[in-house]
């Protein structure tokens, strides 16, 4: 029995590993999707950033342009207003420079908006840009690491399956059944029993119960999680070391 025992911790070593290495396994190329998918994102970003921010610099052209446009308008009203001798003409003349003065008033306004509109813009472009290279070399990283990562955990693997054939082959089936059965429930099935507590639920065991996982006689499962104690070989004491 105590042989049993000991292969059953055996095969829950090696099936922990197996479960990390295959963790390893699914977990890396959801982290290289996990890039990529922010990659496409940033360029959908990046683009429509470049996008507005062309929209701004042709609204701001045509503004600098109205700009001009009202200002040149503005300067020959004036210069004419100079020339006019007519009081009604020159109210007149006054009234249409007032009101172009407060046109280039506005469009200054609406120039000053855009301005600050296209530096933002171009700080966000910016920002984005060097994210999207930052991810870019991430993604990189990220293939090279997944590929060592495959390479060595597919070598691992091939040797831990083959050390858990030759433990399987040498274990009791009701017992390898029994191990199976509480694995798939409960994640790992062979708890260390340490100081008379139980080291996966930590409830401590009934002393006679105690014993029995001591003595090695028998398959003893934890009363409150149902896992198979196990002693280490050294936490035994040497009364109770009989032959299994």
């Amino acid at each position: 029995m105590r042989d049993q025992l000991l292969l059953l911790h055996e095969l829950q070593q090696i099936d922990s590993q197996i479960d990390r290495f295959e963790s390893d396994l699914a977990r890396m190329p959801a982290e290289v999707q996990s890039i990529a998918r922010n990659l496409v994102t940033l360029r959908r970003e990046i683009a429509d950033t470049q996008d507005r921010l062309a929209r701004a610099e042709k609204d701001l052209r045509k503004r600098e342009q109205d700009l001009a446009t009202e200002q040149e308008k503005i300067k020959r009203s004036e210069k004419r207003l100079l020339g006019i001798r007519n009081q009604k003409e020159a109210n007149a003349l006054s009234r249409e420079v007032k009101l172009g003065k407060k046109v280039v008033g506005e469009i200054e306004d609406t120039i000053l908006g855009f301005m600050a509109e296209i530096e933002s813009l171009r700080s966000i472009l910016e920002r984005k840009q060097r994210e999207y290279e930052q991810f870019e070399r991430d993604l990189h990283t990220k293939k090279a690491e997944a590929h060592s990562v495959e390479t060595d955990a597919n070598a691992a693997l091939s040797e831990l399956n083959i050390q858990k054939v030759k433990v399987t082959d040498a274990l009791d089936r009701d017992f390898l059944k029994r191990y199976q059965t509480i694995k798939k429930v409960r994640g790992y099935a062979v708890a260390e029993l340490k100081n008379g507590t139980c080291s996966a639920c930590h409830m401590a065991i009934p002393p006679q119960v105690n014993i029995k996982v001591l003595k090695q006689q028998e398959m003893i499962t934890c009363p409150s999680c149902h896992r198979i104690l196990f002693v280490k070989p050294e936490d035994i004491p040497e009364y109770n070391k009989l032959d299994g």
